[in-house]
């Protein structure tokens, strides 16, 4: 049986955001439930209509924030910007987390945007890689393509991001450009490693190619 997710609950769902229970709509979809959803959900069902119920205090109760990386993190204005943005690749390194929540696990490092993206991004994942070849972070670039890789032998094609809420869509294909950065590397070789995912993705198995 699928389970439920936080923005399938519907009433609770809607009335979190409307109410603007966070500053950003997309914490509430993103934090962690302390026990089943249904569970939650059919406690909210029961308490909404009590006049002194208090929508803050119950979603503090049974759920935690996500979790919040490198707050503390200042730029050093002195050091010179490739040695900036090098520091900067270390700080938005995300590491394969298998947390209950919205996030789809990947299993491989991975970088995110930063600020209020704690995700990985399809499109804008390939604009980093360009960042990272300068930087001569191949390993993290083949990180990354392998868990596109994985995304597509998971889901049949690279969601928006690896969030259960982005599923549903996809953003313009660049697995291919991706790929060709890494071959431009580890040279052509590396093309062969992911030629059954190219046939995952573009449906060459079903024409029997």
């Amino acid at each position: 049986m699928r389970k439920l997710e936080i923005f399938e609950l519907g009433a609770l769902f809607e009335e979190v955001q409307m109410k603007s229970i966070f500053p950003d709509g997309k914490t509430f979809p993103d934090c962690l439930p302390k026990k089943d959803l249904d569970t939650i959900n059919q406690e909210y069902q029961q308490q909404r209509d009590i006049p002194d119920f208090d929508l803050k205090k119950f979603v503090r109760e049974n759920f935690e924030l996500p979790k919040a990386y490198s707050q503390g993190y200042q730029s050093d204005i002195n050091k010179p910007v490739k040695e900036h943005i090098g520091e900067l690749w270390t700080i938005l390194t995300r590491q394969p987390d298998h947390e209950v929540s919205s996030l789809i696990p990947l299993p491989y490092s991975y970088i995110v945007p930063g600020g209020r993206f704690r995700e990985i991004y399809y499109w804008d994942s390939y604009f980093t890689m360009l960042g990272l070849q300068v930087s001569k972070r191949i390993d993290i670039i083949e990180n990354m393509v392998d868990n596109f890789a994985f995304l597509i032998n998971e889901f049949g094609f690279i969601p928006n991001g690896n969030r259960t809420y982005y599923a549903g869509r996809s953003q313009p294909p660049f697995f291919a450009l991706m790929v060709h950065l890494l071959s431009e590397e580890k040279g052509e070789d590396i093309l062969i490693k992911y030629k059954t995912v190219s046939k995952i993705k573009y449906g060459y198995e079903r024409k029997g190619k």
